[in-house]
């Protein structure tokens, strides 16, 4: 558990946080026993289809992801073995993760979270209670650890799915059955089922697809 004074401390993406483990030996433990925690948002479906050259139904009829509901949502997870404890499925024999480079957001983060500002619509992060055991942690600049390019446009796009998420699952509290049915069908196949085009930006078809949902709820 972390016990020092940077456990209850904010940080943005520009600052140093004691979270890298030069001496990593691929344990793997934080990516056991995860069940359908990892969820999955349009642009970590984006890297996987993109990295994996795969549509997102052939993620579904593989097993690597599976559907949750959430508040009446349904989203997306990376697809856990049902035994207790076990490995996530893109976890190599040897430790090692085969798809690190296209990983998805929340597996980036950890050790981190994201304490989210309902007033500025952003988010700082913060380093979890509980996370990756391993002592002698180094700092390490927070926009390096994550790794993502035009992490500005990343952020951005972070906030902007999250609050949306929270308006939807709003929407689906004050609706009937066969509105919140049809309502999860249009959320998936606008932002999930629907592929994003390799060949244009994918921020710039996430906003024209926001756009088009706000403008449905």
């Amino acid at each position: 558990m972390n016990t020092d004074s940077s456990r209850n401390r904010r940080y943005t993406s520009s600052d140093m946080a004691k979270i890298y483990c030069e001496k990593c030996n691929g344990c793997g433990d934080c990516c056991h026993g995860m069940t359908d925690t990892i969820h999955l948002d349009p642009y970590d479906i984006y890297l996987l289809c993109s990295g994996l050259q795969t549509t997102f139904q052939q993620l579904l009829d593989s097993g690597r992801i599976a559907l949750h509901v959430e508040d009446g949502l349904t989203l997306p997870h990376l697809k856990m073995p049902d035994s207790p404890g076990s490995a996530c499925t893109f976890l190599s024999s040897d430790g090692r993760c085969e798809i690190h480079p296209f990983r998805p957001g929340l597996c980036r983060l950890f050790p981190l979270g994201r304490d989210y500002d309902a007033q500025t619509k952003t988010f700082q992060y913060f380093i979890v209670d509980n996370g990756c055991p391993m002592p002698g942690k180094m700092k390490v600049k927070i926009d390096k650890w994550i790794g993502i390019k035009d992490l500005a446009a990343y952020e951005k796009f972070v906030a902007d799915w999250h609050y949306f998420v929270l308006d939807v699952k709003a929407k689906l509290t004050a609706s009937d059955e066969s509105f919140a049915r049809a309502l999860n069908l249009f959320i998936l196949k606008v932002f999930y089922l629907t592929p994003y085009e390799p060949s244009r930006e994918f921020y710039e078809l996430f906003y024209m697809r926001l756009k088009e949902a706000r403008t449905v709820l």
